[in-house]
């Protein structure tokens, strides 16, 4: 297990981990700054203050920084989940669009491959 420090930042403010906390890899630590951000979002709305100003900045045992979760990315990350209906079923339709498309011209040059294989056959059949 390696121990991680989960450094405070809001703005110029700057709390710095004293203790850290023990993960198997740096994608553990990365998931469970993510986690923290997304509890605190809402405390920080609470409090009147603005929660896309904080960031996390993640550090090793030797207290070199690995990574920075800016808690916006939290926000961000919800706007991706769901995007609109509309959105979806016109993504949907394009690529339906674009299979059959894909799928003819697949189709037009599987034909040709088999009619090349033929006439590769009976040139082979003639020679013998």
């Amino acid at each position: 297990m390696q121990r991680f420090f989960f450094d405070f930042c809001q703005g110029t403010e700057r709390c710095p981990d004293a203790e850290g906390t023990e993960f198997a890899n740096v994608e553990q630590a990365y998931l469970e700054a993510f986690k923290a951000a997304q509890d605190m979002w809402s405390e920080f709305l609470r409090q009147r203050q603005d929660p896309r100003r904080c960031v996390f900045e993640v550090r090793n045992d030797q207290r070199e920084l690995l990574f920075a979760l800016p808690f916006h990315e939290v926000m961000d990350s919800c706007r991706d989940r769901e995007p609109p209906l509309h959105v979806s079923f016109e993504q949907i339709a394009h690529a339906a669009e674009k299979t059959k498309q894909v799928s003819a011209e697949f189709m037009q040059q599987l034909n040709l491959v088999r009619a090349t294989l033929e006439q590769s056959r009976a040139l082979l059949r003639a020679k013998v």
